[in-house]
């Protein structure tokens, strides 16, 4: 149980999350219970549902996007390998497979141990990972529906 002083850093975090995104006209749904947010976004190809939650145990603000893909078991070393690769390149963010499942998933994190996260940061994390989403979405589902080949995916990674 997340102790009264980490519950009240996490609900001003929550706050300036929600005012951060207000101040973007985002629409969004709150759960202020749980300091969870609902939202997503329209990208180039794929519609990207985002999750964030304000964890007051571990003093994170996490969000969470489902890619709509599930990978079907004979395309899932594939997307293991496709996700690592991707992975290794980027800056902030990583995709996260379950193996067992076939689910694809984007998360990024932020601490705020002992600090105040603010505006930048909040904006910065919503942005950043709508393109790294927007960006490599429609990859894994063209590799995932057999369009390209695990080689012709590494190639385009490689350039």
């Amino acid at each position: 149980m997340a102790d009264e002083k980490n519950l009240i850093q996490a609900k001003e975090t929550f706050a300036a999350l929600c005012k951060t995104l207000d101040g973007h006209e985002w629409n969004y749904a709150k759960d202020e219970e749980k300091l969870s947010i609902k939202c997503g976004a329209q990208g180039e190809d794929l519609p990207m549902d985002i999750a964030i939650m304000v964890d007051s145990e571990r003093c994170l603000v996490r969000l969470t996007s489902h890619i709509p893909i599930v990978v079907p078991e004979d395309k899932r070393l594939d997307a293991a390998i496709a996700i690592s690769v991707v992975n290794n390149m980027l800056v902030d963010g990583c995709f996260d497979f379950d193996i067992s499942s076939g689910l694809i998933f984007f998360r990024m994190t932020n601490s705020f141990l002992e600090s105040k996260l603010g505006d930048d940061v909040f904006t910065y994390m919503l942005f950043a990972s709508c393109q790294t989403i927007d960006a490599y979405n429609d990859k894994f589902l063209m590799l995932v529906k057999g369009m390209i080949s695990i080689e012709q995916f590494l190639n385009s990674e490689n350039k």
